[in-house]
């Protein structure tokens, strides 16, 4: 088969990257364009007319689903979507062959989905291509319809990969969560989970009114903080239900008090 040519439709420059550093090294792929924006991305892969575009779900103004929509015809690439979305990589996408990327981006999952790609492209028409992707579509709007009125992008659960495999946590269950390099550490009210995914990612999928972030690492449930406590040089950190202490960023902490219902006089000196 002849060299695949891919196009990267993603608004973060460093997924964008990411992603261009892992096909860099993949035998027959090319990378012909990239862009950080759906509209000026719909005119690039009409334009350059690749065998697959990756595309980012959650764009400002036209985004992965729409662009997605507009290529859906017979004459459209092959698309593997990218997402910070757990509600996004489940049920929805059983229903395809079109696949997905959750960020942060895994470099071995990249060489795997192109590998698919490649074996769609040999043992399918794009009759039959255009029909999987008309599918998913569907299924994608019938799950967003579903989580519509608990604010964008919220959801009741979260859907993990650990070492048991693919794991429901209910968002309900969840006392706090920290940061650690690539992945985000779960903790609930019985246990704890490693998920590979940014904090970024799953603070756009929580209640704003039920969480809170503390520090550009972690993200406390409001109602399990038990106790706030003053540390030296300004420093602070919140006691959780669960025996836990949870750094208080400097930023963050007049937010929390407010957030809290404090004053300063409450927080222990």
């Amino acid at each position: 088969m002849s060299d695949l040519k891919v196009v990267i439709v993603e608004d973060e420059p460093l997924a964008v990257e990411r992603l261009e550093l892992a096909l860099r090294d993949l035998a027959g792929v090319e990378v012909v364009g990239a862009a950080h924006d759906g509209k000026t991305g719909l005119d690039l892969i009409r334009r350059l007319r690749p065998d697959l575009a990756f595309l980012d779900i959650r764009m400002p103004g036209l985004d992965g689903l729409k662009l997605a929509e507009a290529l859906a015809g017979e004459d459209g690439p092959a698309i593997i979507f990218l997402t910070a979305y757990s509600q996004y990589a489940l049920e929805a996408f059983e229903v395809a062959a079109v696949d997905y990327l959750m960020k942060p981006i895994a470099l071995e999952r990249v060489r795997a989905a192109v590998g698919r790609v490649r074996v769609r492209l040999e043992h399918s028409t794009a009759a039959q291509r255009a029909e999987e992707l008309r599918q998913l579509l569907e299924a994608l709007r019938r799950e967003h319809a579903g989580h519509a009125g608990q604010g964008e992008g919220v959801v009741q659960s979260l859907w993990v990969t650990d070492a048991r495999g693919r794991v429901r946590v209910a968002v309900g269950s969840i006392v706090w969560l920290q940061a650690e390099r690539d992945y985000v550490r779960i903790y609930t009210q019985t246990g704890n989970h490693l998920a590979r995914t940014t904090l970024n990612g799953l603070a756009r999928q929580l209640d704003g009114k039920s969480f809170h972030r503390i520090h550009r690492s972690a993200i406390i449930a409001l109602r399990h903080v038990t106790g706030l406590k003053r540390r030296s040089w300004g420093l602070a950190s919140v006691t959780l239900s669960t025996g836990h202490e949870a750094p208080v960023g400097r930023p963050y902490l007049k937010d929390l008090k407010r957030r809290l219902g404090m004053t300063a006089a409450h927080a222990d000196e």
